[in-house]
């Protein structure tokens, strides 16, 4: 179990614990990914457990039970599997338990799925958009400027005397942009404008840079993971902690038939314990062994006579 302060999901879901706990449930501890994966049994708990086994001897079936080494009859344990890209085809949770059920003995009991969140944009990367798209309408200017009411004016005159661009501050700040960029480009000549070209492409890709770079989070992680690295570590868990803060995953329990399975949808799964059925299977193959071998005696006889 991981703590982290002001998560709203860990907010909510501590909410909906303690509610279920007035209620008299204890399910919802059992949908948690570290209980369902095993990782909540701690050493300190079989310690207990093993002390107390040396004077309440039912303790000892109790920890073969927790541990996995041994099973009652008629239980089952908690697995959970992956939704792939092959079971797609499946497409409602109604039509997996019914296959399940059908074909291995499996009940499905819940959902673990995790959505990514849309954070909303930056307004530094919002105002990069802006100029990129006013750079990229930068040549249709001209034609803004000749259908002010000055028609005869130069183009060194900077088209924001005109009325019309005044009334739009959208337009008067394309207008300065325009007129900046003539100035630059007066008294240059044919070799002038591949500098130009090139100045504006340079000026592009550092604005895509700006605009595509990365926040102060992710430049931790990559410190982080350089150190790593430098250290003989292996980052590959640290990787996947990297996108946890934009994601949101949480649980549906016993949803109605008609939910729909999404990629990479986790499905609980309450499996029926394979040991309880070696007994009835071996002794199923003997029955089948000994007939095999009367029929094969029986043929024998059949052909000496």
């Amino acid at each position: 179990m991981q703590f982290r302060a002001k998560d709203c999901y860990s907010l909510a879901l501590s909410k909906l614990e303690k509610k279920e706990r007035e209620r008299g449930s204890n399910l919802v501890f059992m949908f948690r990914l570290p209980f369902a994966a095993g990782k909540v049994f701690s050493v300190s708990m079989l310690d207990t457990l093993l002390y107390q086994s040396f004077v309440k001897d039912y303790m000892i079936s109790i920890t073969r039970l927790l541990l996995g080494l041994d099973s009652m009859p008629g239980s089952g344990f908690l697995c959970a599997m992956k939704i792939t890209e092959d079971d797609l085809w499946i497409r409602t949770y109604g039509r997996l338990y019914q296959k399940l059920c059908s074909s291995t003995g499996d009940i499905p009991i819940g959902i673990y799925r995790t959505e990514a969140q849309k954070l909303p944009v930056s307004e530094s990367q919002v105002s990069i958009t802006v100029e990129d798209y006013e750079d990229t309408r930068e040549p249709r200017e001209p034609l803004l400027s000749r259908r002010g009411p000055h028609r005869n004016s130069t183009s060194s005159e900077p088209p924001s005397s005109s009325s019309h661009s005044s009334d739009h501050p959208l337009l008067r700040r394309k207008s300065m942009q325009w007129a900046r960029r003539l100035s630059r480009k007066g008294g240059r000549g044919p070799s002038g404008s591949k500098g130009a070209t090139g100045s504006a492409a340079e000026r592009i890709s550092q604005q895509r840079l700006t605009l595509f770079r990365r926040s102060e989070r992710q430049e931790l992680n990559a410190l982080v993971r350089t150190r790593m690295k430098h250290l003989g570590l292996s980052a590959t868990g640290f990787n996947g902690m990297t996108d946890q803060g934009n994601r949101l995953s949480y649980i549906l329990i016993n949803p109605s038939p008609d939910t729909r399975l999404e990629l990479h949808d986790v499905v609980y799964l309450i499996r029926p314990d394979p040991l309880s059925l070696l007994p009835n299977q071996g002794g199923s193959r003997k029955v089948s062994n000994s007939r095999s071998e009367g029929h094969r005696f029986d043929t024998q006889n059949s052909t000496h006579l």
